[in-house]
């Protein structure tokens, strides 16, 4: 009665017995009806867990021991374009290819992102990190930086454009400004002029060596 209860009735209540058999089926119950609880529990949190990652706007996959896919989120397919069920249980490196992931999906050192295009559109560009937890297991998270990029090449555009533009007229200042000096020193009416002129002098040099030094920084 107790291999048929385990092995068909594992669902349904213990049959009925008597002494020490009694005992047995109703601690056997007990364990599992805790270990149901367990999963319930456990199957509650993984919901949770899906949930929540499936709302976050980055790339999220979940690797197990030796890079194989057990999950995406909807950012996933977009970014990388992953399919459902195709590429479960696939190995992360034959469906991203880029040499550089490759690269550090071997290297093992994951302190850093690295940047990359994106599988699914070679205009976006990733910044993709790997993140180790659990036992031997990892989180892929890969972000769409393109906007950033633009915009920080839209700033050093600007900087460079602005700093090209200030430099020619500073130079015409200060070569007029060098000339008066010049002039102050040999005209004796002009001398109460020299240190407003090199005053001005030394700030227009200033002003060239903030130039170039915004230059250097674009």
């Amino acid at each position: 009665r107790l291999e048929r209860w385990l092995r068909y009735g594992k669902h349904f209540h213990p049959p009925e017995a008597q002494g020490i058999w009694e005992e047995i089926f109703q601690l056997i119950y007990r364990l599992q009806q805790r270990n149901r609880k367990r999963k319930r529990k456990l199957g509650s949190m993984l919901n949770r867990f899906q949930q929540a990652t499936a709302a976050l706007p980055d790339a999220t996959v979940v690797l197990s021991d030796g890079e194989h896919i057990e999950w995406w989120n909807d950012a996933a397919e977009e970014l990388l374009g992953l399919r459902y069920p195709r590429d479960i249980g696939q190995h992360i490196g034959n469906l991203i290819r880029n040499p550089a992931f490759v690269a550090y999906l071997h290297a093992n050192d994951f302190e850093t992102p690295i940047q990359m295009p994106a599988p699914a559109s070679q205009q976006l560009t990733l910044s993709v990190r790997l993140i180790a937890y659990g036992t031997d297991q990892r989180l892929l998270v890969a972000r769409d930086i393109t906007r950033i990029q633009q915009l920080e090449r839209m700033r050093r555009d600007f900087v460079a454009n602005v700093s090209h533009e200030l430099r020619t007229p500073l130079t015409v200042v200060a070569g007029y400004l060098e000339t008066l000096l010049d002039e102050a020193e040999s005209d004796a009416a002009a001398r109460h002029w020299r240190r407003t002129l090199a005053s001005m002098h030394e700030q227009s040099q200033r002003m060239q060596g903030i130039v170039e030094d915004l230059l250097m920084l674009s």
